[in-house]
């Protein structure tokens, strides 16, 4: 006999053992039956009841899955500090509602200084999916930008991350975010060809709200060649009417809010392609952007980024690994504002299984210029990092 592990609500458990008990007394039932149409009335009315039941059953699965993570720091710059720190911690749903319908959403606690407990909640993704044809798919709701591989691959459980952090140009020039319509393809033909498009709030949009009539516009495409590969190339654009960094883009606020803001309309367009390698042995991630904000004042500035990580696989659970991360934003920026930074990292990955590892980092980050950021404080600083992410 064989079995199918499901989740359904205790509503649906009750009734699926209630007529369960119906059939293991369906010839009690049909001998108080004399009527012979009755009879068969009844046995096609409980089997109909008892099959819609496994049905639906095996038709709606949800599951719930959480992942977190919690660090060790020992960090120098002027001064050496050393401290424990509580990552964010990610809830993680997924539903299949019908054969082709699914949901799935993402809640985050991550800590914020301004809330009054200390932790700050709030809703990463939300969408549902409705694959009408050999893996094509249309999505409406909130979405994981689908711009390069690590934002189409990875979530907020560090345990899936191959390094600590995520690159870069994240908390600067991607929007992680958005929040509107999306048609998707996935694993078609030999290739694996995959492609996206998506229309949405822009940048500087909330999760409820967008001035104007000025949405985003996302392209991209990927292809599988062979099991653990992929190329892709995605193109976004977004015309601001004001120039303001809302709900969609780094999870950590780019821009100073100051008096010298600059507060007209920005045109921003992204370019980008990644290169993922992840075979039984090497392991290599290459993300690189290019972005071009046009402003009234200053004009064109053009913006790069660049994130290599390289791991050996010695065995199932140890993976040593370089990283390399770069970014220059362009000195007549006045979206993001002018920064050149790099960071440079050595690093061991040890992996118990797939819902739990411990990361090891030595890194070194140099501000080469910086002005007007808030995040990434830790520039030009030399530090120690201990890593222990986990699902469950």
């Amino acid at each position: 006999m064989s079995y199918i592990k499901f989740s359904v609500s205790p509503c649906l458990i009750h009734s699926f053992f209630w007529y369960q008990c119906y059939f293991d007394d369906i010839d009690n039932i049909m001998k108080r039956i004399q009527n012979s149409r009755m009879r068969v009335l009844c046995f096609v009315l409980l089997n109909f009841l008892g099959s819609s039941s496994i049905l639906i059953a095996q038709l709606k699965q949800t599951q719930f899955n959480g992942f977190g993570h919690s660090e060790y720091s020992i960090m120098h710059k002027d001064s050496t500090n050393s401290y424990f720190s509580l990552g964010e911690h990610d809830f993680f749903v997924t539903s299949n509602i019908s054969k082709r319908v699914s949901f799935l959403g993402e809640y985050i606690l991550r800590f914020n200084s301004k809330s009054a407990g200390g932790f700050m909640a709030s809703i990463e993704r939300s969408f549902i999916k409705f694959n009408y044809a050999n893996n094509r798919s249309i999505i409406a709701g909130k979405i994981h930008t689908p711009l390069n591989y690590w934002n189409d691959v990875y979530h907020h459980g560090r345990v899936f991350f191959p390094v600590i952090d995520r690159p870069l140009a994240f908390t600067y020039i991607i929007p992680l975010h958005t929040l509107g319509f999306q048609l998707q393809g996935q694993n078609i033909g030999k290739l694996g060809f995959g492609y996206d498009a998506v229309v949405g709030n822009g940048i500087a949009s909330s999760d409820v709200f967008q001035s104007g009539l000025n949405p985003s516009l996302t392209l991209a495409m990927h292809l599988k060649p062979r099991s653990g590969m992929r190329l892709g190339l995605s193109y976004y654009y977004n015309y601001l009417k004001q120039n303001f960094s809302g709900a969609h883009v780094g999870h950590a606020t780019a821009p100073i809010m100051d008096n010298n803001i600059y507060n007209g309309p920005v045109d921003f367009q992204l370019f980008c392609g990644s290169f993922a390698w992840f075979g039984k042995r090497f392991e290599l991630l290459n993300e690189l952007s290019f972005n071009q904000s046009r402003t009234d004042s200053l004009g064109l500035s053009n913006n790069y980024s660049g994130f290599i990580y390289a791991g050996l696989r010695l065995n199932d659970k140890n993976i040593p690994f370089l990283l390399f991360d770069y970014l220059r934003i362009g000195n007549n920026d006045l979206h993001v504002f002018p920064a050149e930074l790099m960071k440079l990292g050595l690093g061991y990955r040890y992996e118990f299984n797939y819902l739990l590892n411990l990361k090891v980092q030595l890194e070194h980050t140099m501000n080469l210029r910086e002005k007007g950021h808030m995040s990434h404080s830790g520039t030009g600083m030399l530090g120690f990092r201990m890593q222990l992410a986990y699902g469950f």
